[in-house]
C-alpha cells in the first residue's frame, strides 16, 4: 500500500511537465508507443528472474532503479530545452523511458509471481485477484495527494506586460489552477512560474520511498520470501 509512494511524481506527472515545457502530445504518445516491445522483453526476463526461494529480489532491484529515475526525471524536467526539441534530447527520452519501463515491468511481473508462489491453490484465482487488487490499489491513491500537492506548492502569477494597466484582468495573480490559466490566456498574459510545486513533490517522494525501502519495505520483503508456503494457506 506505500511501497509505490517513491515514484508516484513521476508516474503521475512527469509526463505532463514535458509538455508543459514544449514537448508535443504527439511525440509523447511516440515515446510510449515505443516502449511496448520492450514491456514484452521486460515481462519475460523479470519472469525468469523471480523464481526460487528469493522472488522478491528483482522486485527489490527494480525498486532502487526506479527511485533513481525519478531522481533523473526531475534533472531532465530542470534541463529540458525550448521547443523544438532536439532529435538528440528526444532519443535520450526514448532511451530513458524504455529503462523505466523495463524497470516498472520488472517489478510487476516480479510481484504477480510472487503472488503466484503463495496463493492458496484451493482458491487460488480468488487468492490472487485480492493480492493483485491491493497491490494496484498502492499505485493509485498517492496520485491524488501527488496531484494536489504539485498545485500546492506551486507558485505562478500571470503576466499580461505593458497592457495590465488597461487590461481589467490585469489584477490576475494566480496562475496555477486551471480557472487561472484560463483567465490569463483571455487576457492576453502569460502564467510564469516562480517555484515549480513538482520538484518539492518529486523530492519529497524520492525521500520517502528512500525512507521505506531501508527501514520497512526491505527488511519485511526478506521475511515475506522466508516464509514457508504453509504460512500463507488458509485450508
Amino acid at each position: 500500500m506505500v511501497s509505490k509512494i517513491g515514484f508516484q511524481a513521476n508516474d503521475a506527472v512527469t509526463g505532463l511537465k514535458m509538455v508543459e515545457k514544449g514537448l508535443n502530445k504527439e511525440d509523447l504518445a511516440l515515446i510510449s508507443l515505443i516502449d511496448f516491445p520492450f514491456e514484452i522483453i521486460g515481462g519475460w526476463l523479470a519472469a525468469r528472474w523471480s523464481t526460487g526461494d528469493k522472488v522478491l529480489r528483482p522486485w527489490l532491484t527494480a525498486f532502487s532503479i526506479r527511485l533513481g529515475f525519478a531522481v533523473f526525471a526531475m534533472l531532465v524536467i530542470w534541463v529540458f530545452p525550448l521547443p523544438p526539441v532536439p532529435i538528440s534530447f528526444f532519443l535520450m527520452l526514448i532511451v530513458t523511458n524504455i529503462l523505466a519501463t523495463l524497470a516498472s515491468t520488472v517489478q510487476f511481473v516480479g510481484m504477480s509471481a510472487f503472488h503466484t508462489q503463495i496463493s492458496d491453490p484451493f482458491i487460488g484465482g480468488t487468492y490472487m485477484t485480492l493480492l493483485n487488487t491491493i497491490s494496484n490499489l498502492g499505485g493509485t491513491w498517492p496520485r491524488f495527494f501527488v496531484l494536489r500537492a504539485v498545485d500546492y506548492f506551486t507558485i505562478a502569477t500571470c503576466d499580461i506586460g505593458s497592457s495590465s494597466k488597461e487590461n481589467p484582468l490585469s489584477s490576475i495573480t494566480e496562475c496555477v489552477s486551471d480557472a487561472g490559466k484560463t483567465a490569463c490566456k483571455e487576457a492576453g498574459g502569460t502564467c510564469v512560474i516562480e517555484r515549480d510545486g513538482y520538484y518539492i513533490t518529486s523530492a519529497a517522494c524520492v525521500t520517502i520511498g528512500i525512507i521505506l525501502l531501508t527501514t520497512f519495505i526491505w527488511p519485511s520483503a526478506k521475511r515475506l520470501q522466508s516464509l514457508p508456503a504453509s504460512k500463507w494457506r488458509i485450508s
